[in-house]
């Protein structure tokens, strides 16, 4: 992700149900990439979204913003902090701790001369603010490797402990290995780096940018899943599952998977993503791209004893096999229940072959006590055209969560001929895709909102304001007025001390902001 800024701007001159319309929640004027989604394991209603962006006349970012109910609004985007004002963010993952603490990790980096690293930062409040940034890897770590690419974080359910793992920057020759860090004081403090792979399962020469993907079991041990070829340990490439059960501190390795077929196309968006079931501490899935039909079709392999052993490929996507319709840009998530779905970029209805063809999200799911997936069903709303920003880089991963019944997805999709990033939500039980309005970004009306902190009595004022609502931290509506003044008031007088979300429904879509009642 490192030197694809100047490329960006370059190119960017250049069986259904109904489905209501998706919703826009990025909106950047420039570009808007590899979305990420966290949904608070206390509170299936507070979700919140990570996502690079632009704002002219600043350098690329990270955007977070917050929803308190479901989806329904959302705050306005505030950017995570850069190390130094010339630094440049790429790459967000989030996650929730067994607390409710919510960490974002993310590269932040500057060319010429190369600086910067692996960040993390910590919001205490649910994603309205963020602490100062802690470094959990160095770009100089492994001299001239650039060991900081896409790094993702997990949390163990248990212990809270932080684990993040990386690659090389994209650039930098083979050989290359994956990396790993933990912490096991909230990001406070780092373990030393170590590579992933070791004596008999390593990734080889062959692999250039061997990603790691993480997930912490129910039980709190550690698995990642990476590509390896080396002849003398798998005759064929494959995915090795690393477990370990006391923080990184040493790793044991079983063979997931070996094929004879893997990605050829070389625009492909070809990460795949490992999952661990709340429900089931020795059930893990790892979805995956491979050609053994002739096109990119969407696999899942799975382990039900802790990864010791894996299941052979399951076609996931059902369109008929060899088509010529590429699948990418592949997910996955369990609910707590154990209820499984799979979400990917699908082309079946495109017009063409290959890669740069119209293509739309869909997904499958297989609920707990099934061993087949549903029909496949369709996410997106729109058939959209091929845009050349989609064969660069900064577009390489999609994100989804599964909470109770409800999916919430989010990808980047250039329908509007510039990459955003788009939202949806959908009821598992129909497969029907809720009404959403359009969400909170840099072009709405800004709530005015006062005293805050304060209270218990507040004040508000919005423009063209038809609606407007306060939610609590659990998401419950406790009040909505349809005929809103120039500036109105809430009294809650009668609820406790604590986060509150005020929503105002707008002619240009839906804004929100975090009351604190003291």
């Amino acid at each position: 992700m490192l030197r694809r800024v100047c490329l960006l701007i370059a190119f960017l001159g250049t069986i259904h149900h109904p489905f209501a319309q998706n919703t826009n929640v990025s909106k950047g004027m420039i570009f808007d990439g590899e979305p990420c989604m966290a949904v608070n394991p206390a509170n299936p209603e507070h979700l919140v979204v990570a996502w690079m962006g632009y704002t002219f006349g600043s350098p690329l970012g990270i955007k977070t913003i917050v929803s308190l109910n479901g989806g329904r609004s959302w705050s306005p985007p505030v950017f995570l902090p850069h190390y130094a004002p010339s630094f440049h963010s790429a790459d967000p993952a989030l996650a929730f701790d067994n607390l409710g603490n919510l960490f974002a990790s993310y590269i932040d980096y500057r060319e010429t001369p190369d600086s910067g690293g692996i960040y993390l930062v910590k919001s205490s409040d649910g994603g309205f603010t963020w602490n100062p940034l802690s470094k959990a890897l160095d770009m100089y770590a492994d001299g001239s490797k650039r060991p900081i690419d896409r790094p993702w974080l997990v949390i163990d359910p248990v212990s809270s402990h932080l684990y993040i793992t990386s690659k090389p920057a994209p650039w930098v020759a083979n050989p290359n290995r994956p990396y790993f860090v933990a912490s096991t004081d909230h990001g406070a403090t780092w373990s030393p780096w170590k590579y992933i792979d070791g004596a008999g399962f390593l990734v080889g020469n062959i692999i250039k940018a061997p990603m790691a993907a993480p997930a912490v079991s129910s039980a709190g041990t550690f698995h990642c899943l990476y590509p390896s070829w080396v002849a003398s340990q798998n005759i064929l490439p494959g995915y090795i599952d690393a477990k370990s059960t006391d923080n990184g501190n040493s790793f044991t390795f079983h063979g997931a998977v070996y094929s004879t077929t893997g990605v050829t196309d070389t625009l492909a968006k070809a990460g795949g993503h490992l999952a661990a079931d709340p429900a089931d501490p020795n059930h893990l899935t790892f979805v995956f791209l491979g050609e053994k039909y002739g096109d990119l079709d969407v696999f899942l392999i799975e382990s039900w004893n802790d990864g010791t052993t894996w299941r052979a490929p399951y076609r996931v996507n059902s369109d008929p096999a060899g088509n010529g319709r590429m699948q990418d840009l592949v997910w996955s998530d369990f609910n707590a229940a154990g209820d499984f779905v799979v979400a990917w970029r699908d082309r079946r209805n495109s017009n063409g072959s290959g890669y740069a063809v119209a293509s739309e999200i869909w997904g499958a799911m297989r609920w707990k006590d099934s061993t087949v997936f549903s029909p496949n069903f369709r996410i997106s709303d729109t058939l959209s055209a091929y845009k050349p920003v989609l064969g660069l880089n900064g577009n390489d991963f999609m994100t989804l969560a599964v909470s109770g019944d409800t999916l919430h997805t989010a990808w980047g999709d250039a329908r509007n001929g510039i990459l955003n990033i788009w939202y949806s939500r959908i009821d598992l039980h129909n497969l029907y895709s809720s009404g959403i309005s359009n969400i909170a970004h840099e072009k709405l009306p800004e709530i005015t909102l006062f005293p805050n902190p304060g209270g218990p009595i507040f004040q508000f004022r919005g423009t063209r304001v038809s609606e407007a609502g306060v939610y609590d931290a659990q998401g419950k509506l406790l009040w909505v007025q349809k005929s809103v003044n120039a500036i109105s008031q809430v009294d809650l007088s009668d609820h406790p001390p604590g986060t509150y979300l005020l929503y105002l429904k707008t002619d240009h879509g839906n804004v929100c902001a975090k009351i604190i009642r003291e």
